[in-house]
């Protein structure tokens, strides 16, 4: 049974040396350290996330990113700078639509100040401004008190909302499709790949680009079905597939797009 508390159960053990930066939350670095021996870590106040260059980052564990910060928006687009294109955040928020919540309000009291609530389409839409593409929900700190009076209210259920104190977040800055094409190979051969599919998409020097295009797959041993989905994720009118096709048929090659 996996014991790991809180937002450590987004994590894989790992003999990778994954650049990680912990935001004020230094209770996790033995217990990280202990999943990923090899990790480089950083610990650093909110305020000091700015401070890092663009893609200094794989992970990013930010638990009070929305609860505490003063600007939540702000503190999102500084952390998704500070993660690579593929880099992935893990935070929490705390259920404005706990029923919990709901029964104080009931009575008329509110005791939380400092800290700020939210209900899951404002935390997707602070994410999405940001530029996080891919977003993923768990529950914690789940309630097993009786609900049937706010559903009677008229109060949604969705997810089992209402009884989540606490929802666990992962957002990555790519769609994982994407973020699995970009593992395969360097920075510098993506920005060649894509520069050359997006020359023959728009028709420019296509022959002699076609010959670039399959002479770097040779070089790099860029293999058939890496190249295909490169393809998908990158030509924006899917009419152009057709001409991808022929020419690497001509090749030898077999790409289906279907």
């Amino acid at each position: 049974m996996d014991e790991r508390r809180g937002l450590l159960k987004f994590l894989n053990p790992s003999a990778e040396p994954i650049r990680i930066l912990i935001v004020e939350s230094p209770s996790y670095v033995e217990e990280i350290r202990a999943l990923m021996p090899n990790a480089f870590i950083r610990v650093v106040d909110p305020e000091h996330v700015n401070q890092f260059e663009r893609g200094s980052f794989d992970l990013i564990v930010a638990e009070d990113a929305f609860t505490l910060a003063h600007e939540p928006y702000d503190l999102l687009r500084d952390l998704g700078q500070a993660l690579t294109d593929i880099g992935t955040l893990i935070t929490q928020y705390e259920n404005i639509r706990f029923v919990g919540v709901l029964e104080q309000l009931r009575i008329g009291f509110y005791p939380e100040r400092r800290r700020r609530l939210y209900a899951k389409p404002e935390v997707v839409r602070l994410l999405n401004d940001a530029l996080f593409k891919e977003i993923a929900f768990a529950p914690d700190n789940v309630s097993t008190v009786d609900i049937d009076d706010w559903i009677n209210f008229g109060f949604d259920n969705f997810s089992d909302d209402l009884k989540v104190k606490t929802w666990l977040v992962k957002a990555g800055r790519s769609k994982a499709e994407v973020a699995a094409l970009k593992q395969c190979f360097t920075p510098s051969i993506r920005a060649e790949l894509s520069r050359l599919i997006h020359r023959i998409e728009y028709d420019i020097d296509r022959e002699e680009n076609f010959d670039r295009l399959f002479e770097l797959c040779r070089r790099e041993a860029i293999f058939d079905d890496y190249l295909r989905d490169f393809i998908l994720s990158t030509v924006a009118h899917r009419s152009r597939l057709k001409i991808f096709r022929a020419a690497a048929s001509e090749r030898g090659l077999e790409l289906d797009f279907d």
